[in-house]
């Protein structure tokens, strides 16, 4: 008896391509608008002009590169943060009270203007001088949370004969941790740290509360130039981080590629 292939549902795939219709069009259409020397009209010729002109204004490559050495900065601190907390929680894991699974949980599920107000206020107490430093903090405190979970699903598929072989062959904690434990969790670690640096490059809200009058981040600085019109600049830059973002992603995808031939052959 042979197994009929089933035919996809039809309105399950156009209801598909529609979404992702939804996501592209508007980003094809950018980057269309990017390279037109009149925005508004697409037959008043090809430029690069909006590009060239991006590369020379520091009114928006000061933001941006404040806005990547905050996103360092903060998805460092939360990979510390967020490891540590998984390594010395999964074993317990299952015995932990449910108020402390709430507190890790909590961080994603706030809404941010409400995160943004507390760490605010939070500060005030404290009397920090709001800027830089504190930008960070606010965007490591909740994306911590993200890369635990990530390092925790991690360190549950980790084969717990590594770490007491090691042990039985005399390795120290410390040893454990940094030669068993981290190695094999690294996938994990990376893939929380482009979570933590993209959630604080793209963040505005916690930003807003937290930066003060010295500190302007990206999204804050295009939300200011929108409020006076759409620049073709923004356009520009938009194309770059795009650019950015799909070699980021291909180069994953091939290292990712390149891995499973290693360990194929």
């Amino acid at each position: 008896m042979t197994n009929k292939v089933k035919k996809p549902n039809r309105f399950v795939t156009a209801v598909f391509f529609l979404a992702i219709a939804y996501l592209y069009v508007p980003l094809c259409y950018l980057v269309v608008q990017t390279f037109l020397k009149d925005p508004n009209n697409i037959r008043g010729g090809w430029t690069l002009e909006w590009i060239l002109n991006l590369l020379h204004n520091p009114d928006l490559l000061s933001p941006l590169w404040t806005s990547i050495e905050i996103g360092v900065l903060s998805a460092t601190l939360a990979v510390i943060v967020g490891t540590l907390g998984a390594v010395g929680l999964t074993p317990v894991a299952s015995r932990l009270p449910v108020p402390v699974q709430t507190l890790i949980l909590l961080p994603i599920l706030l809404p941010e203007v409400i995160t943004g107000l507390s760490l605010l206020l939070f500060f005030l107490l404290l009397r920090f001088e709001l800027g830089f430093f504190t930008v960070a903090i606010a965007h490591a405190s909740f994306s911590a949370s993200f890369v635990y979970f990530i390092v925790t699903e991690q360190l549950r598929k980790l084969d717990p004969n590594l770490s007491e072989a090691a042990q039985d062959l005399g390795a120290r904690p410390d040893q454990i941790f940094w030669k068993v434990t981290v190695p094999n969790v690294l996938p994990g670690i990376f893939g929380g740290w482009m979570l933590a640096f993209t959630l604080s490059f793209d963040d505005f809200l916690i930003s807003f509360f937290t930066s003060g009058a010295g500190v302007t981040t990206l999204p804050l600085k295009i939300y200011s130039l929108m409020r006076l019109g759409i620049s073709p600049e923004l356009n520009g830059l938009s194309f770059l981080m795009i650019l950015l973002s799909v070699c980021l992603v291909i180069a994953l995808l091939l290292r990712r590629e390149s891995r499973e031939w290693v360990l194929k052959r």
